[in-house]
């Protein structure tokens, strides 16, 4: 059997391991009745965390487009020492992209996926700046692909270039 067919079993075991060990351990690991000697108010352990992933269900290939049967929630509470910066926990969500082959059992996370691109290089966008009353209206070619929220980069003409925020399909918004 080749390493590319055990990758998806490997993970299923790993993950159903993991989380089949980690309760059991966490319990006996704190006082019944008291979740500060845990160190955290969400009773994990102290130098853990409690997180939720996104984990596909099924083969992926690159440029599927996320249904809600492709990806489940699991639950699981991982080792994290760092108290100032959380883990990156982004749920994958329905309409997103994959970027490249995902397995059985594998976490659904950037850069493997991300939102649709709102707007595409190269493509024609309309760029919007309003300050009151006053409302401006430009064309411009965008010199990045972007999903909603992401910024864009407009060339008004061989000389001119603005920067904004894509806030629809071929629409940016000027900062």
């Amino acid at each position: 059997m080749s390493s590319l067919a055990l990758r998806p079993l490997a993970t299923a075991l790993v993950m159903a391991t993991t989380m089949s060990l980690a309760a059991p351990s966490l319990r006996a690991q704190r006082p019944a009745d008291s979740t500060a000697a845990s160190g955290t108010a969400s009773g994990t352990a102290r130098g853990t965390a409690r997180v939720r992933y996104t984990v596909a269900t099924r083969a992926l290939q690159t440029g599927d487009t996320l249904r809600a049967d492709d990806f489940t929630l699991v639950d699981s509470v991982i080792v994290w020492r760092w108290a100032t910066v959380a883990p990156d926990t982004t749920r994958a969500q329905i309409g997103w992209v994959t970027h490249r082959p995902i397995a059985v059992g594998e976490v659904l996370r950037a850069p493997a996926v991300s939102a649709p691109a709102a707007v595409k290089a190269g493509a024609k966008v309309s760029v919007l700046y309003q300050d009151g009353p006053v409302r401006l209206v430009l064309t411009g070619v965008a010199t990045n692909t972007a999903s909603l929220g992401a910024p864009v980069g407009v060339r008004i003409d061989a000389t001119r270039r603005l920067d904004g925020i894509a806030v629809a399909p071929n629409t940016v918004r000027l900062r």
